[in-house]
């Protein structure tokens, strides 16, 4: 059977030069990049040059790139190293209500150690409310967080409007820009943000590695303890090899980002224009400034959830709005911060494209998904 990938906002497949990369590092210099002997050195080397790769993606100096887990625990390291770091004992930490569970989760456990947390609302379209976020950093904060583009929607947020604030207001800023390699460019030199979050995953890098960009003046204190590896910055002998893949991955995302670009607006255009010619589909955050290849709708009267697993059995890998559930009777946290009434976030399916995706499987997945909306009215014509 035919598998048609629409899930990349997920995950993506690594691409061939990573494995390869990969596989190289496994089997061939798969020494400790601390060690001084012959083996330790040539994993240094291929560590070091990896962090050239991804401080080029940034545009930042390799000194500024920390080697981490994933973006969840760049985004635990940045946001806790922030409060630890803060003289000022504001000890606040802002963020939009519709960021990724790892910032909002964190805030909440910070919470619990005397943090106040302050989300800041979002229109029907997923826009910030800039006026709420210029009030809120007036009062002082620890650290604002403000994602890229969102996971779910594709929405894009103004982070050059919020570095300005919070630099006005001398309040550290972090970016979650996991979803942002390769599909637009990324520059912190010009934004001006203390802190970066990217997973290599996201961008056909491998899983389990990801970065932390820490710009040399940013108040900062280790996430976790042990030894002096990543400059004092991170504890724990680096993956190797999963960083070789990431540089790999980083240094494939900072070329060509144009052509990549017009081709994820011109297939997720023609996605959009046709999932809407089913019978009561609507699109979540249709309004401008969405990260290319996202598209996100909802279907009356039918779950989601029900609409993936039916679509699976024909090949098409979807994934359901309500998969990253902050709401109290399930559905998406970041549609019901949109505004959205219960049987729309209930409905929510999500497409998320990569540069590799045709015209053809974009035709084939609507296909797939209206005839499993028919099959799941049918079922219940009534619902």
């Amino acid at each position: 059977m035919r598998e048609i990938y629409f899930d990349s906002n997920a995950t993506t497949r690594p691409r061939d030069e990573v494995v390869r990369a990969v596989h190289m590092v496994l089997s061939e210099s798969w020494g400790n990049p601390s060690s001084l002997h012959g083996a330790g050195a040539r994993a240094r080397v291929l560590v070091e040059s990896s962090r050239l790769d991804v401080a080029r993606l940034l545009n930042c100096r390799e000194t500024e790139v920390v080697f981490t887990s994933g973006a969840t625990e760049s985004v635990n390291t940045a946001m806790r190293a922030a409060v630890a770091a803060d003289r000022s004992g504001t000890r606040r930490v802002i963020y939009s209500a519709i960021e990724h569970e790892c910032v909002i989760e964190t805030a909440a456990a910070l919470r619990r150690e005397g943090v106040e947390p302050v989300s800041i609302p979002v229109d029907g379209e997923g826009r910030l409310d800039l006026e709420v976020l210029n009030s809120e950093l007036a009062k002082g904060a620890s650290l604002c967080s403000i994602m890229w583009s969102n996971n779910e929607t594709g929405t894009i947020l103004p982070v050059g409007k919020v570095a300005s604030l919070c630099q006005h207001y001398g309040v550290p800023f972090h970016i979650d820009a996991t979803q942002a390699p390769g599909k637009v460019p990324l520059d912190v030199t010009t934004i001006g943000c203390e802190f970066l979050s990217i997973s290599a995953h996201k961008f056909h890098g491998p899983k389990g590695v990801g970065a932390l960009f820490v710009r040399r003046d940013a108040r900062f204190r280790r996430l976790l303890h042990g030894a002096p590896h990543e400059s004092g910055r991170r504890a724990g002998t680096e993956n190797v090899p999963g960083v070789v893949g990431m540089g790999v991955a980083a240094r494939i995302a900072s070329t060509d980002i144009e052509s990549r670009n017009a081709a994820l607006v011109r297939i997720g255009a023609r996605l959009e224009e046709s999932l809407l010619t089913i019978e009561g589909c609507v699109v979540n955050g249709r309004g401008d400034g969405r990260m290319p290849g996202t598209v996100n709708v909802s279907f009356p009267r039918i779950e989601g959830s029900s609409v993936v697993l039916t679509a699976a059995r024909e090949g098409l890998c979807l994934s359901a709005g309500s998969a990253c559930s902050a709401a109290q009777f399930g559905g998406s946290h970041v549609l019901e911060a949109m505004g959205f009434r219960y049987e729309r976030l209930l409905g929510a399916v999500r497409y998320s494209l990569c540069a590799e995706n045709t015209s053809e499987e974009v035709d084939f997945a609507v296909d797939i998904t209206r005839r499993a909306v028919a099959k799941l009215r049918s079922l219940n014509p009534g619902g």
